[in-house]
């Protein structure tokens, strides 16, 4: 899918839904309520709560989830892995999802950035301040030649101090490589979208396919046979578990999405369980 295609995709799905996919998170005037706290200012008169301000013996007003904003970052960790897919690149995977993620943002109002990291590079966007910026990137991310391009991520904790605020980060990649998001998990809510191909499940295909590996450039004839494919499975689920382990046991969310998924539908259920 092209990335003209891909936006007007995404935009129909996010914009044709009342709320995009954070459900649980966006709600307006009259809505879910979301915590109290103390008058100043900048508050609405309109919106003190009279009995508990009696209680507390001072001012508090009443803050709907429309009206704190969350901050939201998603990073993309690039490496030649990503261009790789029996139906789809599993870089086209992550860009939808990245598009239905920054659009649902803009649409509730969020504050959401975006950034990647390649070959130990940072880079880190401004605010967005409209759709437009969503589009801007998505091409941005597209033009990158992904192909020899070894996993290189050990400047990620740079990335840590260079998000200031407290911040809800979404990391975007295929995860087979040992990574620490441990720091991140100590001051941000973390969430890893782990992009999938359906042949790692150990579908049999019954026929011979030559597999490139991207990040070395080494050609291999492979006969895509039950066996194979199985022992295949096997040893990329053995890469994920690792990081998977760490994730539990830091609270971080992960959420795979395969090359076959209904990536809006997949995202939005999975903020709906939150």
């Amino acid at each position: 899918m092209d990335i003209e295609t891909l936006i007007i995709k995404t935009k129909k799905e996010v914009f044709s839904n009342s709320v995009g996919v954070y459900s649980t998170n966006v709600s307006g005037e009259g809505y879910d309520f979301l915590e109290l706290k103390e008058y100043d200012f900048e508050s609405d008169a309109k919106k003190i709560d009279w009995l508990i301000s009696a209680k507390m013996q001072k001012p508090y007003v009443r803050v709907n989830q429309e009206e704190k904003r969350r901050n939201i970052v998603a990073v993309f960790l690039l490496s030649g892995s990503l261009f790789f897919g029996s139906k789809r690149l599993k870089i086209e995977t992550l860009l939808e999802a990245f598009a239905i993620l920054g659009f649902s943002s803009i649409k509730s109002g969020d504050i959401f950035r975006s950034g990647y990291i390649l070959q130990n590079s940072i880079k880190l966007s401004l605010p967005y301040k409209n759709i437009f910026n969503v589009e801007e990137e998505l091409y941005n991310i597209d033009s990158i030649e992904l192909v020899g391009l070894k996993p290189a991520f050990n400047s990620i904790n740079e990335l840590f101090y260079a998000i200031k605020e407290k911040s809800f980060v979404i990391f975007l990649g295929d995860f087979l490589y040992d990574i620490d998001l441990t720091l991140f998990s100590q001051k941000h809510e973390i969430l890893a979208i782990v992009a999938r191909d359906s042949i790692e499940k150990g579908i049999n295909r019954g026929d011979e396919a030559e597999l490139v590996d991207n990040e070395n450039f080494k050609n291999i004839s492979y006969m895509l046979n039950s066996k194979n494919l199985k022992k295949y499975g096997k040893n990329i689920e053995k890469e994920l578990q690792k990081n998977y382990i760490k994730f539990r046991e830091n609270g971080i969310g992960f959420i795979e999405i395969f090359d076959n998924d209904e990536i809006f539908i997949k995202l939005q259920h999975y903020f709906l369980g939150k």
